[in-house]
């Protein structure tokens, strides 16, 4: 009730001030165009995100693909699978793993062991081998 009254008072006031010239309502900010361009741009930073976040999202997921191939491998050559194929599959596989995360700066994301055992794999290869930083 008290609401409808205020309401009601409120709207009884800027009719009042409507019919007095001195009354002047600001244009809206909606009209200017400038800022249809600016919300453009905004709209464009907002897509860059989202391409990025997709991207990322993608590595992330090859990334764990590759983890979980490799901990396959691992058990397969615990088990007595220890031919060369199956050795090299491991190392290069283990290989690509060290090489995303490098690229993509997350080697304090994960256990220092399992960066030492990525590197050890990948220095099977030789002289190409991926050097822990």
């Amino acid at each position: 009730m008290k609401i409808n009254i205020l309401l009601i008072f409120l709207s009884c006031t800027l009719l009042s001030h409507a019919e007095n010239s001195s009354l002047q309502v600001p244009q809206s900010p909606l009209i200017d165009s400038a800022h249809s361009v600016k919300e453009d741009e905004e709209f464009k930073v907002v897509d860059q995100m989202i391409n990025a976040t997709s991207k990322q999202l993608e590595t992330q997921k090859q990334m764990k693909e590759l983890m979980l191939q490799l901990k396959l491998q691992r058990e397969e050559f615990i088990q007595g699978n220890q031919t060369r194929s199956h050795t090299a599959k491991m190392v290069r596989t283990a290989r690509q793993i060290c090489e995303l995360i490098s690229s993509n700066h997350l080697e304090h994301l994960f256990a220092k062991d399992y960066m030492d055992e990525l590197t050890f794999f990948s220095s099977i290869a030789g002289k190409s081998a991926v050097t822990r930083p």
